[in-house]
């Protein structure tokens, strides 16, 4: 920047701009917005905004504020500025006291004008922190405005598709870099939405009823994942939106102790680091990426979740066989996932303050009918099963494994959001991430088993929904998963009645004598039993009705068998 002369000196002999500027009065010589700024300075330099200099530069800046429609004193003060600009210098009003040899405190008079500059955008204020003098800028726009020779204008926002976002991360970039207030950022952005009222994002985020901090939140993180797929943001990268230090305390205060209301709409939530939700990052909601990002194709792969959507019109009715202490478990079961009375219960749960999530844990030996009874439930209740596939969340790349099994959760909610009513999540064979927790793990499958682990929990603190497990392995439950199932229902190997009457269910030809011999001879479970039908349909289908005897039932029954001391059985869970 230029330094305070010593001592002020005189306007030198301009009488080459005198002449000129009768040449333009006169018509001789035609006068451009470049070369009208160069005079202005030429002549202001060192001049103290004398009323000699306002004489002398009469045609030059009553050229410049006609154009620009500005006042006289703004002509001044913006050449000045693009001056310094096009030098990429951010000057202040010290430096241009400094260039008129004049005190601040003159200059400062004019404050109003050179804010009202900053209004209509021709002036960018910056202030890297609060303790920095306030310096002001010409946009990149303005400049070109000049080499044009035209008026310089705002630029319109009406637009549609990506460029909306991309048009906010303009603005929301120029505050980053400090080049825009907090307020001036916020008028960019209204006039931004005004300009694309009709657009879908713009219209669905104003039918929320957010105050204008939180829509700016919002489409901050709406910004990141559409148009570089940040999942993801920290709370520093939300900050800076905020140029009032009471502000950013108040904002990030709310995002930590979750009382912002955007937390309280379920628009957003905290990311993970590392199997545990994170107090630092922060990301939209599934519900509110279905929401507002509908027409950007913002989705999950159902190739990236490993699961699959089991339609409850498509499931087979099958009668299943328990002892009573066991139909009774599952009869409330039924009568719960009635949508009235689930409903019902959901609302209740609601007022009283406590956890919406319905979780079940089904355990017990293999093919004791475990996933079949998840089936039959969801058949009589009209709701769809997601069945997650546990192998194959697993990945063999660390870190995989914890986004895989987020997925998941962000999925159902996804579905849940889209059905009619609240589908059933099943973790089918689940003792691979119920287990218990590993003390003290260092390896890195270690970690990646435990953060699994702590997103499930996590997941299941929050779950709205319904959500089953089976397990064959119960012993080797985790205390907490245990604490968070509401429903714990044991499956046991089914008795001698009622494995006659499994036998007489699924092969209807036999006698009550055969099938009473077959459940007495054969300690079979349910899945054991199936195996043996579907073989013998497979051999009627092949062969015909005259195939299937006692002595080929007896024979697969021993096939079943493995060994003959029956001590490994194959099944279902």
């Amino acid at each position: 920047m230029r330094k305070l002369k010593v001592q002020k000196l005189q306007v030198a002999d301009n009488s080459d701009l005198q002449e000129r500027a009768e040449k333009i009065k006169s018509g001789d010589e035609k006068l451009t917005m470049l070369s009208a700024i160069n005079n202005i300075l030429e002549l202001a330099e060192d001049s103290g905004l004398s009323t000699e200099f306002f004489e002398l530069a009469d045609t030059y800046i009553k050229y410049v504020s006609e154009l620009q429609d500005i006042t006289p004193i703004q002509a001044v003060m913006l050449s000045f500025f693009i001056d310094e600009s096009v030098c990429c210098n951010r000057a202040s009003i010290s430096d241009l006291a400094r260039f008129l040899c004049c005190r601040a405190i003159r200059v400062m008079e004019y404050q109003t004008e050179l804010e009202e500059l900053v209004v209509r955008g021709m002036l960018y204020r910056t202030q890297r922190n609060r303790f920095e003098t306030t310096a002001y800028v010409a946009p990149h726009r303005m400049i070109e405005s000049l080499n044009k020779n035209e008026p310089y204008q705002k630029i319109s926002y009406a637009c549609n598709g990506i460029k909306l976002f991309q048009y906010f991360y303009d603005i929301t970039h120029l505050r980053f870099e400090e080049c825009l207030s907090s307020k001036l950022m916020m008028e960019e952005v209204i006039r931004l939405f005004e300009e694309n009222r009709d657009c879908y994002y713009v219209k669905t985020l104003k039918s929320l009823g957010l105050s204008e901090d939180d829509e700016l939140i919002i489409t901050h993180l709406s910004r990141h994942l559409v148009l570089s797929g940040t999942d993801s943001l920290s709370i520093d990268h939300m900050l800076f939106l905020f140029d009032d230090p009471h502000d950013r305390n108040d904002f990030g205060r709310s995002m930590e102790d979750g009382s912002n209301e955007l937390f309280k709409r379920g628009l957003i939530e905290r990311a993970f680091d590392g199997g545990f939700r994170s107090r630092e990052e922060y990301r939209l909601s599934d519900k509110a990426r279905t929401l507002l990002l509908k027409e950007y194709n913002i989705k999950i792969s159902d190739n990236e979740v490993h699961c699959d959507v089991i339609k409850s019109n498509q499931i087979v009715s099958k009668e299943l066989y328990f002892e009573t202490h066991v139909q009774q478990q599952l009869q409330g079961m039924a009568e719960l996932l009635t949508e009235e009375h689930y409903q019902n219960i959901c609302t209740r749960l609601k007022e009283k303050g406590l956890r919406l999530g319905i979780a079940c844990l089904f355990y017990g030996l293999p093919g004791t009918g475990k996933t079949e009874t998840v089936m039959q439930l969801a058949r009589r209740s009209g709701r769809d099963i997601m069945q997650v596939n546990i192998s194959q969340v697993k990945s063999m790349w660390v870190g995989e494994s914890e986004k895989n099994i987020k997925a998941i959760f962000d999925r159902y909610r996804s579905i849940a959001m889209r059905s009619a009513k609240m589908p059933i999540l099943l973790f089918n064979e689940a003792d691979a991430v119920i287990g218990k927790r590993k003390e003290g793990a260092d390896g890195a499958v270690e970690k990646m088993e435990n953060a699994i682990q702590n997103i499930i929990l996590q997941e299941m603190e929050s779950l709205d929904g319904i959500m089953i497990a089976t397990t064959n392995l119960v012993q080797n439950l985790d205390k907490a998963f245990e604490r968070r199932f509401l429903y714990k229902v044991k499956f046991e190997k089914p008795t001698d009645e009622q494995r006659r009457n499994i036998w007489k269910s699924m092969m209807p030809i036999l006698g009550d004598d055969v099938a009473g011999r077959l459940a007495n001879c054969y300690d079979f479970s349910g899945g054991q039993i199936e195996n043996i039908a579907r073989r013998c349909d497979i051999e009627t289908i092949l062969h015909g009705e005259e195939a299937i005897n006692e002595e080929r039932i007896e024979m697969y029954c021993q096939e079943e068998l493995i060994d003959r001391k029956n001590k490994a059985k194959i099944g279902f869970v």
